[in-house]
């Protein structure tokens, strides 16, 4: 990789790594910033004293890594929201029943069924200055029309404070710690009547964005879109994914182009190769590279204001205006090196974009673009425009594909086997509908938008939903619930480098670093299934019913059910894609278990217990049964008790008081989630 700026080559990994590893180090922000100064005067007298003498040193190098690991550090722990003495948590010890939030909406969520959501800033509780974020719920209410809350609205809600539910059964997606990586550590629910409106008005770039963004939707709602044209429309161009329902996402999705609905780098890219084709007859001066430079700068930064400033935007406008700028400067290997820097300072400026999905995704495609398409494009070179097109086209496809797999199947566990075809087909017209789009917002703004201009739009879109959801039927060649854990990640992106470098550079090194590899991927697996091989029994939360799954040591599965019960089909597909299971069973629950020696006593609505010499070390109670708990905890002293989703929560609650009274273990399914058994 000549050419490739070796500061952010070593940078960007250290960076990360710091930002990553210090979750698991109890490590304080004055710390932090003590290792980090300390590190700064090494790597500065290091630097000098090798100048004075003339000399370089490996010495030099791993200082300067080290330093780059402590920066993260430190920044990650001046991120962290606990960290600000004004954050609500230092509050929540002095809370009451009730207490007045005042709130700033920050960001509209997509609703649940039967809330709108919201991210919300509070800027006081009762009469306390404070800070953080939360997310506020405000339930629907048939009686009260829905407030229509905007960017930097500025509201008054009296509620309570509340957790975040973790994840209430094995596998599922953790929403809890999701937003505990943003920064956000509570809830707050209320109904319409419970919300007051103190101040409505933008007063940030993002307030001023979401507000242009209502006024177009409200221009649009003039002509007759149809929902899901509107909802493609709102996520194309104004990075409004809200509106899409759960079966065009689903089409989307098993497609393998949900892509081109999150406005990200990929649409910005478009955007700037059809600028500057636009702008091709300004002419290669000078002074016109630089106007043109500036000119498609300009209309990035345009378009990532009307798209929200979302952080994919921000990520890919960042990333293009540093090519720009490289571009202009005639750098060699101006993209990789934008790549790189964009990506630290994104990091610099905001650490937990390291988690992020779509920040992970975005970096890996365009790097995967970058690298491997100047290597893949040569292979043929047809003569003919058209075919070559097409064939520059599933180039790019390929490479992208290629670098976000990995991910693409930790994240999601499935991968689309008509990815190539629909890319051929979506990715051209993208960039016709892109502009096409964008000419119609302006129209729309200015009250000139012509009928047939805004009926035409809308049949495009009909007819990509229409392509799209034709393709996504096809479910044999939609791979499901494909296993793969982290360290399949790392070792799927060090093979694809070697085999690259192998094709490149036919030498011994580049040979056995490759076969290593594929050694290693047989090992992780063997390795996996050992630390799997532990039986385990899961007590899940299942509303109103009893749920067990039994996992044995050769990695069978037995999922326990009340009688004529089904296993819920996504409980199914989570265990298949998590865990590398040998056999599923499905039968009928039974009232003990044994999990290595360990006995689980489960009492029904019986309430059958007195089992002479059977001393059981964990009780799951299900089906409320009607039994005096102290006097089962004094037959019972050294037990755990389990109270999952099939009892009422009176009687939980009611059991809880009692358990903490005695001094006994207590697990909540309601609040807890499952309990896990080994």
């Amino acid at each position: 990789m000549k050419g490739i700026n070796p500061t952010f080559l070593i940078a960007l990994p250290a960076l990360i790594l710091g930002i990553v590893i210090t979750p698991l180090f109890n490590i304080t922000l004055s710390e932090s910033g003590y290792v980090f100064c300390a590190l700064f005067l090494f790597v500065a007298a290091v630097h000098f004293a090798l100048k004075l003498k003339q000399m370089q040193s490996i010495i030099s190098t791993l200082a300067v890594i080290f330093l780059f690991v402590s920066l993260g550090n430190l920044l990650f722990s001046l991120s962290d929201p606990k960290n600000q003495k004004s954050h609500y948590t230092y509050w929540i010890q002095h809370q009451k029943p009730e207490n007045n939030f005042y709130l700033r909406i920050e960001e509209k969520l997509r609703p649940a069924f039967y809330a709108a959501r919201f991210v919300v800033t509070v800027t006081q509780i009762d009469t306390k200055t404070t800070s953080g974020k939360l997310i506020l719920n405000i339930e629907k209410d048939s009686a009260s029309p829905l407030l229509s809350l905007l960017v930097d609205d500025q509201i008054l809600v009296k509620t309570a404070l509340a957790e975040i539910t973790p994840p209430r059964n094995p596998f599922q997606f953790d929403y809890q710690e999701y937003l505990r990586k943003a920064g956000i550590y509570h809830q707050i629910t209320a109904s319409t009547p419970e919300v007051y409106l103190i101040k409505r008005g933008p007063n940030s770039l993002s307030g001023y964005a979401d507000a242009l963004r209502t006024k177009l939707n409200t221009d649009l709602n003039k002509f007759a879109f149809s929902k899901d044209a509107k909802a493609v429309l709102n996520a194309l161009l104004l990075g409004q994914r809200q509106e899409l329902s759960t079966t065009l996402r689903d089409d989307y999705a098993n497609a393998g182009v949900m892509h081109i609905l999150a406005v990200s780098g990929l649409h910005v890219g478009i955007l700037m190769l059809v600028l500057q084709f636009l702008l091709k007859p300004i002419g290669n001066y000078r002074y016109a590279r630089l106007l043109r430079t500036l000119l498609i700068i300009a209309v990035i930064w345009i378009f990532a204001f009307i798209t929200g400033l979302s952080p994919s935007v921000l990520r890919a406008a960042t990333m293009f205006t540093f090519i720009q700028l490289g571009t202009l400067l005639h750098q060699r290997q101006a993209g990789l090196n934008a790549l790189l820097t964009s990506a630290v300072i994104l990091l610099v400026i905001n650490p937990s974009l390291i988690y992020e999905v779509g920040f992970q995704l975005s970096y890996a495609a365009v790097f995967a673009i970058m690298w491997l398409y100047p290597k893949l494009e040569p292979l043929w070179n047809p003569k003919n425009k058209i075919l070559r097109y097409y064939w520059q086209l599933i180039a790019v496809s390929i490479t992208a594909q290629l670098g976000v797999l990995p991910l693409s199947l930790y994240y999601f566990h499935q991968f689309p086997g008509l990815f190539l075809i629909a890319n051929i087909v979506v990715l051209p017209a993208l960039g016709f509908l892109l502009i096409y789009g964008l000419i119609l917002l302006l129209l729309a703004a200015t009250g000139i938008l012509p009928e047939f201009i805004a009926s035409f739009y809308n049949t495009l879109l009909n007819t990509l939903n229409q392509f799209v959801s034709t393709l996504a039927q096809f479910d044999a060649l939609l791979f499901k619930n494909v296993y793969f854990s982290v360290p399949l990640v790392i070792l799927s992106y060090l093979l694809l480098f070697f085999m690259v470098q192998l094709t490149q550079k036919k030498n011994f090194i580049n040979l056995v670093s490759s076969l290593a590899v594929l050694i290693a991927f047989p090992l992780s697996l063997a390795l996996i299934e050992y630390n799997q091989a532990t039986p385990a029994l899961y007590v899940h939360h299942s509303y109103k019913t009893s749920l067990f799954t039994y996992r044995s040591a050769d990695l069978d599965y037995t999922f326990y059910t009340e009688k004529n019960q089904q296993i819920p089909e996504n409980l199914f597909a989570n265990f298949k894609s998590e865990q590398r299971i040998a056999e599923m069973y499905h039968e009928e629950l039974k009232p003990i278990f044994k999990v290595n020696e360990s006995y689980i006593l489960r009492i029904d609505s019986l309430g059958l217990y007195d089992l002479k010499a059977f001393k059981p070390d964990y009780i799951v109670l299900s089906q409320s049964p009607k039994i005096n708990l102290e006097r089962m905890l004094n037959q019972f002293p050294n037990t755990r008790i389990i109270a999952d989703g099939s009892n009422y929560k009176s009687d939980v609650d009611r059991w809880e008081s009692t358990c903490l009274k005695k001094k006994i273990p207590f697990h909540n399914t309601y609040e807890k989630g499952f309990y896990k058994i080994e």
